[in-house]
């Protein structure tokens, strides 16, 4: 094997070295940004001073817009505060709020820090402990912004079940009213008796609640300190990554505090979650969270199969981009149909997309050259083979994402490839008016395991009745071995893709994949009208 090997396309050094920078470029990172960042389209809406949702899959490219707008946004000295919801996942309501307070506080100082020279900075902490010599404002204010984050780390660290003491007082040390330019100082953790508390701070009030009650009373403190702040950085962006982290219930509840905490301050955020893992808004009285279209805007990310040539340009812009370091062309490294392929079992997503663009690889490697035409180069094959080896990683996801509803889910995929195996096409079709599967459907592929082809096609014999045609993952085919003779491409002619036996329903027993009657005969047996492919609905 060793002449051919020689010439694979695929075994050469700089290959090698695009097989590393693939494993890099698939996390976006606080470094410097996505190394291998390309705009997504629309996501320039997103640099706007206004609140906004980032909408998309898993690996969609909503952390790479945000960590880009983040780099922007820090260039210009303005504020770029980052909150990483995966981190506080785990942590109960009210810890999770007072955590994103906390991130945000703390990436408010580091920001008017940057505004110091680097002189007066360094002796800041001791003019300060000096309570004679004189400070600037700014100065003051960076102190302001410590003391909140040193109280809401006390907080954050308290247990749930424990009452929070905390006195108010103005500047000079007279009990006030909560309100604007007042200080409030956690005193006690313990709360045992308001009496031992007040031996201690007896000139100030001193008031007792849970640690949600001590964020509503601090919330105006907070903004003051917000403004201020954004007065001094021209304002700036927060960056609350992977909403859907959260429990949906607590999703508004921090959303909406958030939005009261920014609201008219000059800030302005930026939320990257998964639609239909996301509750943005709770009615009720008070109603809690953001409304969409009201509140806030929203930045789709979902490219998907809908529009094929312009998201296989797209995802071919960023692979280019990234094995442009190696001196590596990918369109002689992959035959033409496995650059097809490659978008079809990404989805359009780019995460998955890099990944299986480095399986492929591999799995190209794996087998070496043979008498193949074409087998030089990663082919078909390597792509199927490396879908099939990330499909136990998606029902992982599935389980998280979904937890109440994945035995359900995980059953609808297994019917779906069933059917599709059955009829050798990797697409089939749900009426629109099944409400129940289709919303099923939708959550399957924000789940990256079917794929929207084309919304509201009609069908020969059915009337006005509204059809969308889906695309299986390629992943669940090739796990199950099914790809051979399946039926990928066919169905961007729209005769083939408008045939009855691609009707997919649950049956009455659930438990066997069905269409609208039999495995294709029309409706009224073999005396009804035959199928009958026509162009002209």
């Amino acid at each position: 094997m060793g002449a051919s090997a020689k010439s694979a396309q695929f075994a050469t050094d700089e290959v090698t070295q695009l097989l590393k920078d693939l494993q890099e470029a698939t996390r976006a990172t606080p470094f410097g940004g996505p190394q291998s960042y390309v705009p997504p389209k629309g996501g320039e809406i997103a640099e706007a001073n206004y609140h906004h949702f980032i909408f998309g899959q898993r690996g969609s490219g909503k952390s790479s817009l945000l960590r880009h707008l983040q780099e922007t946004i820090s260039s210009e000295n303005r504020a770029a505060v980052w909150i990483d919801q995966e981190i506080f996942a785990n942590l109960s309501y009210p810890d999770v709020l007072v955590s994103a307070v906390h991130e945000l506080i703390k990436g408010a100082r580091e920001a008017l820090m940057a505004r110091i020279p680097e002189a007066p900075k360094k002796s800041l902490l001791k003019r300060l402990v000096r309570s004679k010599d004189p400070v600037t404002p700014i100065e003051k204010l960076a102190q302001d912004l410590s003391d909140a984050a040193n109280q809401l780390e006390l907080l954050k660290f308290a247990p749930l079940d424990r009452k929070v003491q905390w006195t108010v007082n103005d500047e000079v040390g007279n009990t006030v009213g909560v309100g604007a330019g007042v200080k409030m100082k956690i005193v006690s953790l313990d709360a045992k008796t308001e009496a031992n508390a007040k031996l201690s701070v007896s000139s100030s009030e001193v008031v007792e609640g849970s640690k949600e009650q001590y964020l509503e009373r601090a919330l105006t403190n907070f903004r003051d300190l917000i403004s201020a702040t954004a007065r001094e950085t021209g304002g700036g962006f927060v960056f609350v990554d992977d909403l859907y982290q959260l429990r949906r219930d607590v999703q508004p509840l921090v959303l909406g505090y958030l939005h009261r905490l920014v609201k008219d301050t000059g800030v302005w955020l930026k939320i990257g979650s998964i639609r239909y893992s996301t509750i943005t808004f709770k009615p009720g009285d008070p109603p809690r969270g953001m409304q969409i279209g009201h509140d806030a805007h929203e930045v789709p990310l979902d490219r998907g199969l809908r529009h094929f040539k312009a998201t296989q340009d797209f995802l071919e812009q960023i692979l280019s981009k990234i094995s442009a370091k190696s001196h590596v062309d990918i369109k002689r490294l992959f035959t033409e149909e496995a650059r097809k392929r490659l978008v079809l079992a990404a989805g359009g997503v780019a995460r998955d997309y890099l990944r299986l663009a480095s399986g492929s690889i591999t799995e190209a490697r794996n087998r070496g050259v043979s008498e193949k035409t074409g087998s030089d180069r990663v082919i078909v094959e390597d792509v199927n083979k490396a879908a099939g080896l990330i499909s136990p990683s998606k029902f992982d996801d599935l389980r998280k994402d979904e937890p109440a509803e994945a035995q359900v889910l995980e059953k609808l995929v297994r019917q779906i490839t069933e059917f599709c195996r059955a009829r050798k096409s990797a697409y089939f079709l749900v009426a629109t008016d099944e409400l129940e599967l289709s919303e099923q459907i939708n959550k399957l592929q924000h789940l990256r395991f079917t794929h929207l082809l084309v919304e509201s096609e009609t069908v020969p014999d059915k009337g006005s009745q509204r059809f969308n045609v889906w695309l299986l993952d390629v992943a669940e085919l090739s796990a199950q071995r099914a790809t051979n003779g399946m039926d990928f491409l066919k169905w961007e002619k729209r005769e083939n893709r408008r045939n009855r036996k691609l009707i997919f329903t649950i049956p009455v027993d659930n438990e066997t994949t069905g269409t609208d009657v039999s495995a294709g005969e029309p409706e009224g047996g073999s005396d009804a009208a035959p199928t009958q492919l026509s162009l002209d609905e």
